[in-house]
């Protein structure tokens, strides 16, 4: 009895799971594609799943009544004048006997709740309801949960259908090909996204206004590949296009690729013609240098016809097949620019006196006096005085480049320097006097030379007095030199004239005498003791070495850092040790068992190795366990162990087993599984994969979880092709105005979709 009443207890629950699942196959959003329609008959099938589902757990209460997990309800202990109920039982109202509360279920002596309910209160059991909580739920991804009182149901999303492993996405596309139902309409094609499809146009097709069908893109209408300005023709074909190319043209797929001629029939144009590729043909040129049809070729003559591009101060010369240009002399260059040559820069263009540069040549002049040659280069003096004796009234003496007119005496030669006259005063030439002119008290000239001179027999002319020749020797110690009107005191070599007397000479020294010596004669100095050297300069022996000045006799001024006779000798501030000597200032050197400013470091031959440290001559003190005369034997010591198999083969070195590689053999050799990896998974070694959450198998190719599907909305881009017109030039030479079409391209943007997906389990509850 207490069976039937739980029954009755969780038959509205019953009842409403039947009305849900009866009004979303009534509610379903019906179409006119037959592959949804056939699928609803899965979707009643799923909907049974959830109706035995149901009354399985309605069973199951009836059978188990004593659950090891249901809750035990705690009841007050009796009272002492009410008789004691077994367990957790009650009294019952109204009789003497125990028993359970209504709304829970006996188990042996205890009372608990059924399956799908939980304790609440003392002794009341409140539905649980299942697909409460975060995550998935109980039905997994892609379904949907409904609590009901002690259970729940689970119904699959539009688009999948429920199977062993939960819900799975149907592929209305291969379910279509396999049935034989249209999926999408004609001309498209079915693309499978989770929980849906998706229809798309293939290439060469457009979806139609209807949104549904596909419509083929007529491409002639906007393609230019087929080169229709050059009479080619296109002709559209379901999805494609193609070109009927005219003669000239080679069809290749999509388009028409003009022909070279030229490359593919070498020998079009015989001769002097060279080919030259065109549109749809070819056409035959002569080379440069050749005139004519292009078949028929003859030689140009550049220079009659004026093409050539020589200089206008340069000389054409034709050629077969070309010309060239060459500079007029005078001028210099390569024919098609010419300049002009300088010929007075080079001796003077071989001209005697003056030479002046003319473009294109050059010309020589002569000085006055002169005229030239008929080699038009050297110049001849002319001789004015058998032309009219040159102009002169008495004599005429020719000279190179002129001439001289000269009058007997007493006359002078007046200021035309031509005629001669009588001289009557001091203005005229000087009253015919060298130097000096005056006028007597009976008007006779006087003539009188400045000093250092002397009259001549002529009275009017000067002879200069050589003062050097007198017993005096004018008054000089050594040499005396005469000048025109005095004369010079100078001294032999070795002397030099006196600054305080220019009559008298002192020796000269070099170099000049130090140290308060005395020169006594060229080059001889009187020195004072001590100093014996070279313009008494002081005089060392043995040398001063390393920078050292000799002070006087064999006594050095020696630098920092030296000593001694000569300054030979070094100055170590700090003794060298162990034998060691001073060589050079503060420097030692040390025996080959030592080292070091003062020869203090031992040295060990060879040298300690791996930090080693040399303490005595050639005894090393070696750390961190490396041992032997040279510490070059490795301790085998490795402080963190080596991973994975490696052995431990030297100080902190590890010999990594097969598959390892790094310092402690942590690393797995990275290798290629074959067959790769799945959803994600690394490669390990030994050609194993290890599988991310929610992969299972060998190549981790089995989901164990379901897919989470995200669609990203975005847009592509194709180009319609409309139709435009303008005004141009037409017809013969372009004078009249016509209507023009052309094809002009525009971009339409159409709603696409991008579907990522992504492995996510759901996250597990603590029981």
């Amino acid at each position: 009895m207490k069976g039937m009443t739980h029954l009755w207890t969780l038959m509205p629950a019953l009842l409403l799971m039947l009305s849900l699942v009866t009004e979303r196959l009534s509610s379903h959003p019906g179409n006119g594609n037959e592959v949804l329609k056939e699928m609803e008959t899965e979707f009643n099938r799923s909907r049974n799943l959830e109706i035995e589902n149901v009354i399985r757990n309605i069973s199951d209460v009836m059978q188990s009544y004593a659950a090891t997990t249901s809750p035990t309800i705690a009841m007050s202990p009796p009272s002492s004048t009410v008789a004691q109920c077994p367990g957790n039982q009650v009294t019952q109202e109204g009789s003497a006997g125990c028993g359970c509360p209504s709304g829970t279920v006996q188990s042996r002596e205890n009372c608990t709740c059924p399956v799908g309910f939980a304790l609440q209160g003392a002794a009341e059991c409140k539905d649980v309801n299942e697909c409460e909580g975060e995550g998935p739920g109980p039905c997994g991804l892609h379904a949907s949960c409904t609590n009901t009182p002690g259970s729940y149901s689970c119904s699959c999303l539009r688009g999948y259908m429920m199977g062993s492993g939960g819900c799975q996405d149907i592929d209305e596309c291969a379910l279509a090909a396999v049935t034989g139902l249209q999926a999408c309409q004609k001309g498209a094609e079915c693309k499978n996204t989770p929980g849906s499809f998706a229809c798309s146009c293939p290439v060469g097709y457009v979806r139609a206004l209807n949104g549904k069908d596909c419509i083929d893109v007529d491409e002639c209408s906007f393609e230019k590949q087929c080169r229709r300005e050059l009479g080619n023709i296109c002709v559209n074909t379901p999805g494609s296009f193609l070109c009927q190319c005219q003669p000239g043209f080679r069809a290749e797929t999509p388009t028409c690729v003009d022909v070279d001629e030229c490359t593919e029939s070498p020998g079009l144009c015989n001769g002097q013609g060279v080919c030259e590729n065109t549109l749809g043909s070819y056409k035959c040129m002569c080379r440069p240098g050749y005139q004519g049809n292009g078949t028929h070729c003859e030689d140009e003559n550049e220079c009659l016809s004026g093409s050539h591009r020589c200089d206008t101060n340069a000389r054409c010369g034709n050629i077969i097949g070309s010309y060239f240009c060459q500079c007029y002399q005078g001028f210099n260059g390569d024919g098609q620019a010419c300049f002009d040559v300088d010929e007075c820069l080079l001796n003077n263009g071989n001209c005697e006196h003056n030479c002046t540069n003319e473009f294109g040549a050059y010309s020589c002049q002569c000085a006055a006096g002169f005229q030239l040659d008929k080699d038009g280069h050297n110049c001849t003096d002319i001789d004015e005085c058998k032309l009219q004796n040159g102009g002169c009234s008495h004599t005429c003496t020719n000279s190179p480049g002129g001439f001289t007119c000269h009058c007997p005496r007493p006359l002078l030669l007046d200021s035309d320097n031509l005629t001669c006259r009588n001289a009557t005063s001091c203005k005229l030439r000087n009253g015919g006097c060298d130097h000096l002119c005056s006028l007597r008290a009976e008007g006779e000239i006087q003539c009188s030379c400045r000093a250092g001179w002397k009259l001549g027999d002529d009275r009017k002319s000067c002879i200069d007095v050589n003062e050097c020749v007198d017993f005096t020797n004018g008054g000089c110690e050594q040499l005396c030199v005469n000048l025109p009107g005095g004369f010079n005191c100078t001294c032999r070599e070795g002397y030099e004239v006196r600054t305080d007397d220019l009559t008298r000479c002192r020796p000269v020294c070099d170099p000049p005498c130090q140290n308060y010596g005395v020169c006594v004669g060229p080059n001889s100095c009187v020195c004072p003791p001590g100093y014996p050297g070279v313009g008494c300069s002081a005089m060392c022996s043995p040398p001063c070495a390393h920078g050292g000045t000799c002070m006087r006799w064999n006594m050095c001024l020696c630098p920092s850092g030296w000593t001694g006779a000569g300054c030979h000798t070094a100055v170590c501030e700090l003794p060298c040790a162990n034998g060691g000597r001073c060589v050079g200032p503060n420097t030692c050197q040390c025996p080959s068992d030592y080292t070091g400013p003062q020869c203090l470091v031992p040295l060990c031959t060879p040298a300690c190795q791996n930090g080693g440290r040399c303490v005595d001559v050639n005894k090393c003190t070696c750390e961190a366990g490396w041992q032997g005369a040279r510490c070059q034997i490795e301790p085998i010591q490795c402080q963190r162990s080596c991973r994975n198999g490696g052995m431990c083969v030297g100080l902190n070195r590890c010999r990594c087993a097969k598959g390892f590689t790094g310092s402690l053999c942590e690393t797995a050799v990275a290798t290629r599984c074959v067959p790769p990896c799945q959803h994600g998974a690394t490669c390990s070694p030994h050609n194993t994969c290890t599988c991310p959450e929610g992969t299972t198998g060998l190549r981790c190719e089995r989901l164990t979880c379901p897919v989470v599907t995200m669609m990203v909305s975005t847009a592509r881009a194709v180009r319609k092709a409309f139709k435009e017109s303008y005004v141009d030039r037409c017809g013969p030479l372009g004078v009249q105005l016509c209507t023009k079409y052309r094809i002009n391209q525009a971009r339409v943007y159409l709603q696409a979709y991008r579907v990522g997906y992504k492995i996510q389990c759901p996250g597990k509850k603590n029981t």
